[in-house]
């Protein structure tokens, strides 16, 4: 008997190929999980894309979720006789170019030139740095910062890492700490780059404390969960003139309203959660290769590559 797949998401005619050629399985694609009838859902022992609870109680035969995201905060409720997979690895080496970017537009200060640029003035502006040299701590030590600091690494950065337990610790990094020791290493970084989860645990990470604990020209990065920053608290730091810059793709609220005041703030500097999202080009077909990678091991009776803590969320 085939072994019946849900794919819910909108995608392209040469995924849908891919999926359809998984040996022994019989696919099926929606726009949403909220198109499946009882009926449909008796059958199904693997599910991809982002699944709802009320859905997944109707599939008896569950034994595997795939997503397509990097984040799975939200599947703590998943029942424990089930598998959760999540796009990891996927996204890192994209969102890790991102972050460096504006590491280096932070450093050479290339808002600051455009600005100048639109008003036609010829001005030299001092404090530009090197990167050669700075001290780049990442905060979160998963897919997306290790690849960050592996390329900061080449670019003649010492590099620094905090991550939840000590394992693991690359040849490119000076230290690893954990989540207790960080506020030792803030003081002495020229960067500081979040990439974490949003668990509960981070939630609040960087106040007004923990900002002012940072060198008055260090740069923050947030490319993680927006909540990880206190938005009241990062305005008031950045008016007072403390920190270089504040890089944000992710921020708390998210979309950010038209009449906010971070939009305002002097040296906060603000994209659109755009640095991994998986439809951008080769991010998705790298999410694409990682799901059916995973669902391949999982049909061989093998783990997915990345087995997700559905209490944690990662």
């Amino acid at each position: 008997m085939a072994t019946k797949i849900i794919v819910s998401g909108s995608h392209d005619e040469d995924t849908r190929r891919k999926f359809r050629e998984l040996p022994g399985c019989e696919v099926v694609f929606v726009e949403n999980d909220g198109e499946l009838k009882e009926e449909d859902l008796k059958d199904v022992e693997i599910f991809a894309g982002p699944l709802k609870k009320e859905t997944a109680v109707k599939m008896p035969k569950l034994r595997y979720v795939q997503l397509f995201s990097a984040g799975a905060q939200n599947y703590g409720w998943l029942d424990e006789r089930v598998v959760l997979g999540n796009a990891y690895g996927a996204y890192g080496d994209a969102i890790a170019e991102h972050m460096l970017t504006v590491s280096l537009m932070a450093m050479k200060k290339m808002p600051e030139y455009q600005k100048g640029q639109e008003g036609h003035v010829w001005k030299t502006l001092d404090d530009i740095v090197r990167f050669e040299g700075s001290k780049i701590l990442s905060v979160g030590m998963g897919a997306i910062g290790t690849s960050y600091l592996k390329k900061a690494h080449a670019l003649g950065g010492k590099c620094y890492g905090v991550r939840r337990t000590i394992h693991d610790i690359p040849d490119f990094v000076e230290k690893l700490v954990t989540m207790k020791e960080m506020d030792e290493l803030l003081p002495d970084m020229d960067v500081v780059a979040l990439s974490l989860p949003g668990t509960d645990e981070v939630k609040g990470l960087f106040d007004e404390r923990r900002l002012m604990l940072m060198k008055k020209d260090a740069i923050l990065i947030n490319v993680g969960r927006g909540n990880a920053v206190v938005t009241d608290d990062l305005i008031k730091v950045m008016n007072e003139g403390h920190l270089r810059a504040a890089c944000l793709d992710v921020m708390d609220p998210e979309p950010l309203p038209k009449d906010h005041p971070l939009w305002d703030t002097e040296r906060v500097y603000l994209t659109p959660h755009i640095s991994g999202g998986y439809k951008a080009g080769m991010n998705y077909e790298k999410v694409v290769d990682v799901a059916l990678n995973n669902i391949r091991r999982v049909l061989d009776g093998k783990d997915p590559v990345h087995i997700v803590n559905k209490k944690l969320g990662y």
